[in-house]
């Protein structure tokens, strides 16, 4: 586990903190001072119910999703590395498409994604396995012919492709890997075919661990792990985390609850600590309860410094940006909570539920005051 510094920053009721992820020794000869700085954010569930897909068909029978993420592009673009929770599957053939229980989401929604800045994209999720290892293979495919510098997670092609994906921004290399709990019953399809999706099961996560971490300046995990609409993390949860935390995980974000759930700094009983996201919630979907329209967008800064001929590695700040989902016939799409358009309130579906601006900000700081 890497050696880890904290010192406290505080602000409003969110947390704000910094601590060292890693010290290595380089050229003890190296006099000057050198510092690099990247923004990371990530966006939880992007859960594409009916509703959600159907408003964006177009007449040549192709859907355009931009307008699903027109509305936090700005942030999202802002990013040096933005990732997104793709929670259900792609698929090619638009007669595979489908809703909740089993989705099959238009591999259009792609285009969409890296419109709207994304970089990295994890699909290791309970519905992984919707279409089969088909709608594995068509995600694949899509992202290897359309953007080949896309990063995505979880699945995989071939049993010789690498649980671990990296990325470097500004001279610092950040790892990735991404963990589903499980497929919906549906792991029986896996089965002599385990490596097409990453499950928390999987007996080689210590040694993708140690892979990951000895090769990247910063690393985190991806799980998708908790139980749906609770909003704070379960025992199992809390165990998953703590593994992977102590097999080297420097930063945790967690999806699948649906809800928002705490963040923070995390020690862990054996004395290692790393930033947890315990859930993002979704970031759309057409779920029709108050919380499960309300997610967040984590915003971390990372600064590698190198003084002396010594590299550091710090999260020099963090919080959360709130998010709501405007939910109406034919305009599904997510703002920030604080940009939320006044006039839109009233058009809201859940508005007979008790949805107000309001209430949305006391129930956010409700649970991330936890």
């Amino acid at each position: 586990m890497k050696n880890i510094l904290l010192f406290g920053l505080f602000c409003s009721s969110l947390f704000l903190s910094g601590y060292s992820a890693d010290i290595k020794s380089l050229n003890p000869e190296r006099k000057e001072e050198k510092s690099y700085e990247i923004n990371i954010k990530m966006v939880g569930d992007d859960l594409i119910h009916k509703g959600v897909y159907e408003q964006c068909l177009q007449s040549d029978g192709s859907y355009n999703f931009d307008k699903v993420f027109t509305n936090v592009k700005k942030d999202i673009e802002a990013a040096d590395i933005a990732i997104i929770n793709q929670e259900t599957i792609l698929v090619h053939d638009k007669s595979k498409i489908s809703s909740y229980p089993t989705f099959g989401t238009p591999d259009d929604i792609g285009h969409a994604i890296v419109s709207a800045g994304f970089d990295v994209i994890a699909h290791s999720t309970n519905h992984t396995m919707d279409k089969g290892i088909a709608g594995i293979n068509d995600t694949i495919r899509f992202w290897n012919e359309n953007y080949p510098d896309i990063t995505y997670l979880g699945i995989h092609d071939s049993p010789d492709d690498s649980d671990v994906r990296y990325l470097t921004k500004n001279n610092i290399t950040v790892g990735f890997v991404n963990y589903t709990y499980g497929l919906n019953g549906l792991e029986p399809y896996r089965k002599g075919k385990e490596y097409v999706v990453d499950m928390l099961s999987d007996a080689d996560i210590e040694g993708t661990m140690e892979e990951a971490s000895s090769h990247s300046d910063l690393l985190i995990a991806v799980l998708h792990v908790g139980d749906e609409y609770v909003y704070e993390p379960t025992k199992y949860q809390k165990q998953q985390i703590n593994k992977f935390i102590d097999l080297g995980a420097d930063i945790v974000f967690c999806a699948h609850p649906h809800v928002l759930q705490p963040y923070g700094m995390v020690t862990t009983p054996q004395g290692n600590t790393a930033l947890v996201y315990y859930s993002l919630g979704n970031f759309i979907s057409s779920q029709n309860e108050i919380p499960r329209v309300l997610g967040g967008m984590a915003d971390v800064y990372i600064q590698k410094t190198i003084m002396n001929g010594i590299e550091k590695v710090e999260i020099t700040d963090y919080t959360l940006l709130p998010l709501v989902t405007h939910q109406e016939a034919g305009n599904y799409t997510t703002y920030r909570l604080d940009e939320y358009p006044k006039d839109l309130e009233k058009q809201h579906r859940l508005l007979h539920k008790g949805f107000s601006i309001s209430s949305a900000k006391e129930f956010i700081n409700k649970i991330l005051n936890k």
